[in-house]
């Protein structure tokens, strides 16, 4: 799971370049969203909603449990809304998918493959000094697990969770939930 204090430590390794920037971004909506890696890389800009107190809704219009598309707004924090806008207002992003690849000419690909997300969690990891054998454990779900536990930690109910997840299932958030205390103790 990457928790809340975990993924500070990704947010702080994150440059300030375009890869840097879109990272941040993606980092952080992940987190606030609790996002599958397929839902993430089909979020589009003309879905977020700008709020006026620093804030920002954005619309999920399919996921796993919403296979007919009646759509899901997700509020996204002020940390989250600032670096969204400046990943997009730094590459001119105005419509499409909101998370793109980065060149190594610097140039913006029109899309990113929702495989290199776990790739992008570990390379942070590693940048961030958290040991080989807990990179090795990342995954895509890796948000999804540390916010469902996080929530648990500071007493949202089951069903809370469930929502802002976007679980249908009970049995999956308790197998994400349950060593919830346990690995919130853990030291890197």
């Amino acid at each position: 799971p990457i928790t809340k204090e975990l993924l500070q430590r990704l947010v702080g390794v994150c440059s300030d370049d375009l890869h840097g920037l879109r990272n941040r971004a993606l980092l952080l909506v992940a987190y606030d969203s609790m996002r599958r890696r397929s839902e993430l890389t089909s979020l589009r800009v003309e879905d977020i909603e700008w709020l006026a107190n620093d804030g920002a809704t954005i619309l999920l219009r399919k996921s796993k449990t919403d296979q007919h598309g009646s759509g899901k707004w997700i509020h996204l924090s002020a940390e989250t809304t600032h670096a969204l806008h400046e990943w997009l207002s730094t590459t001119k992003i105005n419509q499409g998918l909101i998370f793109r690849g980065v060149r190594s000419s610097g140039a913006i690909t029109d899309s990113l493959c929702e495989s290199r997300i776990s790739r992008i969690y570990k390379a942070l990891a590693r940048k961030a000094g958290l040991g080989e054998k807990f990179v090795q454990r990342i995954s895509g779900h890796s948000m999804r697990v540390g916010g469902a536990q996080d929530l648990l930690n500071v007493g949202a109910s089951l069903p809370q969770i469930m929502v802002k997840g976007g679980w249908a299932k009970t049995d999956t958030v308790i197998r994400y939930v349950e060593r919830a205390r346990f690995t919130s103790t853990l030291r890197l």
